[in-house]
């Protein structure tokens, strides 16, 4: 069982609060760079699309 599920989380309630930073904190997989000094972002994001990501 994934670790939403365990947790009792809903991740289409977080993303129809526009609140993915919440899920990923207690869910796992929060991401969080810290300070850079930089003002640019270099982040690369592969999206890989299945049926239903949540099962």
């Amino acid at each position: 069982m994934k670790k939403h599920k365990k947790l009792g989380l809903s991740p289409e309630a977080y993303l129809e609060n526009n609140d993915s930073y919440s899920f990923f904190q207690k869910a796992g997989g929060h991401i969080k760079t810290g300070y850079t000094g930089t003002n640019v972002n270099d982040l690369v994001v592969i999206v890989v699309e299945k049926e239903n990501p949540w099962e």
